[in-house]
């Protein structure tokens, strides 16, 4: 279960950042390399999509490493990456729902818009194509709102503690835990027969 309490700054990381910030392409890379997968699994459990999470890890270290310059240490720089890829991917996930409830085509007979297959029928991970478990799973994650969606996608990473997933969201710890419960309710009632997957032993209280 995640500590409250938010580990040491690594002192190598540190040096990685010094040297990433004065546009050393070996730090970069180390950095990239050391946390563009845990990045991964969270833009992928926010958005839901391969080609999704893939654009916003790019657009995350990008936008990580043009930003070093104003990046306070003390903070530690997954926790800063992961700010950004949270964020990044629930603007994607907002922008895709508007997109889907506004009617693109003028021609249609009943007005409304046409959802394409592949955002109507979410894949599972490209690891687990042939998974029933996997595609379930990324269903129900699916339904869960986009702030306990982000709750959940950090704290199914195993990497960060409360602390840290409110650090990087900007919530109090309090609003942490909420929303995780909410989230895991929600995804019991929906997986009853892996409640084992969320910690639940029992149905949660209503």
């Amino acid at each position: 279960m995640n500590s409250l309490v938010r580990s040491s700054v690594d002192t190598s990381e540190l040096r990685q950042i010094d040297a990433a910030t004065r546009g050393d392409a070996a730090a970069r890379h180390a950095l990239f390399e050391r946390y563009r997968e845990v990045a991964y699994r969270v833009a992928l459990r926010i958005t839901g999509r391969h080609e999704d999470a893939l654009d916003v890890v790019q657009d995350g270290f990008i936008r990580a490493f043009d930003g070093l310059a104003e990046f306070q240490r003390e903070a530690g720089f997954q926790t800063w990456l992961l700010r950004i890829v949270s964020n990044r991917a629930l603007d994607l996930v907002r922008a895709r729902r508007v997109r889907l409830a506004v009617p693109l085509d003028a021609d249609d007979a009943d007005g409304r818009a046409t959802v394409p297959a592949d955002e109507r029928s979410p894949q599972p991970d490209a690891a687990l194509e042939q998974s029933e478990l996997a595609a379930r799973l990324r269903v129900a994650i699916e339904t869960l709102p986009p702030d306990q969606r982000a709750v959940f996608a950090l704290y199914a990473t195993g990497e960060l503690s409360y602390g840290q997933i409110a650090e990087t969201l900007g919530i109090p710890i309090g609003t942490v835990m909420s929303r995780l419960f909410h989230a895991r309710r929600r995804l019991y009632e929906r997986l009853p027969d892996l409640a084992a997957e969320w910690g639940v032993e029992t149905p949660p209280p209503k």
